[in-house]
């Protein structure tokens, strides 16, 4: 996978030597700790992303408890620096690619593409645990060691209670991608793990079935697409997604929360059957 070049050199005391993904909310450098000589990912905040010293704040207050944050799918938040230059986030850095370089990249194998699915719900079910959701869960959010472990990565820096609060405000909407959108986030309700689940749902159907389940030229179309229209089952797009898989998949993308499952433990144990033989 390759990454570009940075004419940025330096930020705190860390020294940083190439881009490893830009988005709506910074830009993230791999970064060298020149006091420990160890590599970081340093995402380095657009200038408009906070609103006032409020904000910032708030956000040093988050990171204080996702430092706390132990386990083997998710990756470490380390710091927040915010006082003398730009606000950056220090993060485990993660040595291989994303899934969006997988699904590009490599053949079809379906017991590898289960496993993966395995470590993004354990991963998943931690954050739900601590009293967290992802809130923008997608390809580019998952990462791989080159030893092939997952590591989810920029998860959303607020507490689950608190997003029917953010979203009033309208700072929430645009932190979601829109094609990983659950229909409740675009109706402004609170966010849940079963927003993740959503995300999850069409993360699965990009692995699965090849595609992404909506075709829409515009966002309102893409919008509505979540909203009301039910994709295409996974296994009627390809044939060689199970079809117990598609119908799991469908599952997660339902249009109502409570139609899809109460853990990411009952997705892991679902997953676990696929394909099997029912006689």
């Amino acid at each position: 996978m390759s990454h570009k070049a940075t004419n940025r050199s330096k930020i705190y005391h860390y020294k940083l030597d190439r881009i490893l993904g830009e988005g709506g909310t910074g830009t993230v450098y791999r970064g060298i700790d020149q006091k420990s000589g160890e590599p970081v990912a340093v995402k380095v905040f657009h200038a408009n992303f906070f609103s006032d010293a409020t904000h910032v704040r708030d956000l040093a207050k988050s990171v204080t408890r996702f430092q706390k944050f132990d386990h083997p799918n998710v990756t470490r938040v380390l710091q927040f620096l915010h006082s003398g230059e730009e606000p950056c986030l220090i993060m485990e850095y993660v040595d291989g690619p994303d899934m969006k370089w997988y699904v590009r990249e490599r053949p079809w194998n379906m017991d590898e593409r289960l496993v993966i699915i395995y470590q993004i719900c354990n991963g998943l079910q931690y954050i739900h645990d601590q009293g967290f959701v992802h809130h923008d869960l997608k390809p580019e959010n998952v990462l791989f060691t080159r030893k092939g472990e997952v590591k989810l990565c920029d998860y959303a820096l607020r507490r689950a209670k608190w997003f029917a609060m953010f979203e009033k405000e309208n700072k929430l909407a645009g932190s979601v991608t829109p094609m990983y959108i659950a229909p409740e986030i675009i109706e402004k309700k609170a966010a849940s793990p079963q927003s993740d689940m959503y995300s999850l749902g069409v993360v699965l159907y990009l692995l699965f079935a090849g595609q992404f389940p909506f075709k829409a030229d515009n966002l309102q179309a893409l919008y509505m697409c979540h909203l009301r229209v039910k994709p295409e089952h996974p296994s009627g797009v390809n044939r060689r997604c199970p079809p117990d898989l598609g119908d799991l998949i469908m599952r997660l993308m339902s249009k109502d929360p409570k139609e899809r499952f109460e853990t990411c433990d009952q997705i892991r144990i679902a997953l676990a059957n696929v394909g099997q033989s029912r006689i």
